[in-house]
């Protein structure tokens, strides 16, 4: 029993035809109708019987329909695995991300998946999260990781887990003696905040446009690293995910406050709509979802 001769039954238990099997298989039909009567005689059976003119599967057809199609689908199920793990021998990901996400959240998945696959080339986009999206839309990466909410209509997005955002200060801030710090409070500190086109940036802004808040002092950086810097040097405060300041927090360089004010950011996978990922890909966003927690609150 050959596997050529499975097909060339299925073929025609599927179309009732041995004309129109033989044409989806590219065979004359007196070479397919010789497949069937070779397995016909190895079994000792009969396949098909004739109604009219449809070919219509015997009992003992039927029988081997069902272990034919777990033979068959069993086998292109082995290639295809074998194929994938050839494609993850070698090849290259590319994928995008913003500066504290490259820094907090992949370094672990990271480096497993680097010594899982070492044969598999990373490259990293480091960009903020609006700009990582057009990467994305563009086809120049293959996915990202941005903070949510992202409109354009040609990618979709999966949220990946929660953050929440703190302001963060010097040690000697008159905003620690307060039982809550409000927008307004805030505010009149000068406010050490990322470059305009970062998803925070846009959302702080909007909300002191709404509540009519005017910043006292407002500088740009582009590093919450370099924020977190001149924090400690006591040159302002700012709002900075949550995630980011477990080592100074430990250290006792800064400090932190909850704002009750400030909803949850999400952060997620961003991807071109109806896009296919090769198998590294697809086990990258594997890992990405398994090991990253789905909330990740500041330590205070």
């Amino acid at each position: 029993m050959e596997l050529y001769q499975l097909r060339g039954f299925l073929a025609v238990a599927q179309t009732k035809s041995f004309t129109q099997a033989a044409e989806h298989l590219f065979l004359t039909q007196p070479a397919l109708s010789l497949q069937i009567k070779a397995l016909e005689a190895e079994l000792g059976q009969s396949l098909f019987e004739r109604q009219g003119r449809q070919v219509l599967l015997t009992p003992a057809g039927r029988l081997l329909q069902e272990r034919a199609e777990q033979i068959v689908g069993l086998v292109n199920q082995t290639r295809q695995e074998v194929q994938a793990a050839q494609e993850l021998q070698t090849g290259s990901l590319h994928l995008g991300a913003g500066e504290s996400l490259c820094l907090y959240v992949l370094p672990p998945v990271v480096q497993f998946f680097h010594e899982k696959f070492p044969g598999i080339e990373l490259q990293f986009v480091n960009r903020a999260s609006t700009e990582v999206a057009a990467l994305v839309a563009e086809g120049r990466i293959d996915f990202g990781l941005a903070t949510l909410p992202v409109l354009d209509p040609r990618l979709e997005t999966e949220v990946l887990f929660y953050r929440e955002d703190v302001a963060i200060c010097p040690l000697t801030s008159p905003l620690l003696a307060e039982p809550a710090v409000t927008l307004a409070m805030l505010a009149a500190q000068p406010l050490l905040l990322l470059e305009k086109n970062s998803s925070s940036r846009v959302l702080l802004e909007q909300m002191m446009a709404k509540m009519g808040v005017l910043p006292a002092q407002v500088l740009d950086l582009r590093s919450v690293e370099v924020i977190k810097r001149f924090v400690a040097l006591n040159l302002g405060v700012s709002i900075v995910p949550g995630y980011t300041i477990e080592t100074e927090l430990k250290a006792g360089s800064l400090r932190a406050v909850r704002l009750e004010w400030l909803p949850t950011r999400s952060v997620g996978l961003v991807r071109r709509r109806k896009s296919l990922l090769s198998p590294a890909g697809e086990i990258f966003l594997k890992l990405l979802r398994n090991h990253v927690p789905k909330v990740w609150l500041c330590p205070l």
